[in-house]
C-alpha cells in the first residue's frame, strides 16, 4: 500500500516540473517591474504636505520616487523641497540627496506622484533610504522645515522624537498677478 502512495506522489511531482518547463514565457507587457526600494517616510507634523508610501525605483532615464503626497492645508500647493539620506546597514551615511519638485496639490487633496532625484552611483540592497521634506512651496506660503537633515539623520537612528522648527514666510513670487493692486501712473 506505501509503495503504491510513493509511486502515486513520485508521478505527481514529474508531472509538475514537467509542467512547469514547458511553461510558455511571459509576455513583455506582463513581465515584472523592476524591483522597488522601500523609502522611510519622516513626517513632521507642523508642513502642510506628507508623503504616502514612497517606493524608488530605478528606470530607463534614472530613479522615480512613486508615492502619493497629501495637502492638510487650506492652500494650494505648487512644489517642494526633498531629502534622501541613504544609510548602509551599519547606520553609515552614505550618501545625501537634495531636490526640488513641482507638485501642483489642491488644498486638502491627495494625489499620485512620480519624483525624480538625481542619484549617482548604484545602491546596493542592503542600503536603507530616508526620505523628508525640506521645504513646502505655496501659492501664499512658503513653509521651511529648519533643521530638517539632523532630524532625518537622528530619525534614522532611530530617534524619532527630535523634529525640526518649521518657520513660515510668504511667498511673494507665486502669487497670481489678480492678488497685487496696479500701479498707479502719475500724468
Amino acid at each position: 500500500m506505501n509503495t503504491i502512495r510513493w509511486v502515486a506522489l513520485r508521478a505527481c511531482l514529474f508531472s509538475l516540473v514537467a509542467a512547469s518547463f514547458n511553461a510558455p514565457a511571459m509576455p513583455a507587457s506582463r513581465q515584472e517591474q523592476p524591483p522597488s526600494s522601500t523609502v522611510a517616510f519622516f513626517d513632521v507634523p507642523d508642513l502642510p504636505a506628507r508623503v504616502d508610501e514612497p517606493k524608488l525605483r530605478k528606470s530607463d532615464q534614472g530613479f522615480v520616487l512613486d508615492c502619493a503626497m497629501a495637502n492638510r492645508s487650506s492652500e494650494q500647493l505648487l512644489g517642494l523641497r526633498l531629502i534622501i539620506l541613504v544609510v548602509d546597514h551599519s547606520g553609515k551615511l552614505r550618501s545625501r540627496i537634495t531636490w526640488t519638485e513641482e507638485s501642483d496639490l489642491p488644498s486638502y487633496s491627495i494625489k499620485a506622484f512620480a519624483f525624480h532625484p538625481i542619484i549617482k552611483g548604484e545602491l546596493r540592497s542592503t542600503d536603507q533610504l530616508y526620505l523628508g521634506i525640506d521645504e513646502v512651496i505655496g501659492h501664499e506660503t512658503i513653509w521651511r522645515a529648519v533643521g530638517a537633515e539632523k532630524a532625518l539623520r537622528a530619525y534614522s537612528r532611530s530617534q524619532p522624537d527630535v523634529m525640526p522648527e518649521v518657520r513660515t514666510m510668504a511667498n511673494k513670487f507665486d502669487r497670481s498677478p489678480d492678488q497685487f493692486a496696479p500701479l498707479k501712473i502719475r500724468p
